[in-house]
């Protein structure tokens, strides 16, 4: 699973078609003890081809995109974390026009 989009990169560069891929998703319980949030962190690439590279993958600086912050309730996850991940992200602005890729 992956997201294309065009990524907003530091110092105002767009990287057209940016390939995006969760590197991790977890579920923390806020510290007021009733409440979860979900954190994803992703990994920017220019193309899928540049993330295919065997161990020589060089991902994009966005901090626009490396990580992002959700509410969350126990059992939205349904069976995939990973994919109601994709799913959150493509609900924000930055992802504006995202396909699954």
């Amino acid at each position: 699973m992956a997201l294309t989009v065009n990524a907003q990169l530091a110092g105002g560069i767009t990287a057209s078609s940016a390939y995006v891929r969760v590197q991790s998703a977890r579920i923390f319980k806020k510290v007021d003890g009733d409440s979860y949030s979900l954190i994803i962190d992703v990994d920017v690439y220019a193309s899928a081809d540049e993330r295919a590279k065997n161990g020589g993958a060089q991902s994009l600086t966005c901090p626009a995109m490396d990580k992002h912050k959700f509410d969350f309730t126990i059992g939205d996850e349904g069976s995939n974390l990973i994919a109601l991940a994709y799913t959150k992200l493509k609900t924000l602005g930055i992802y504006d026009g995202a396909s699954d890729a």
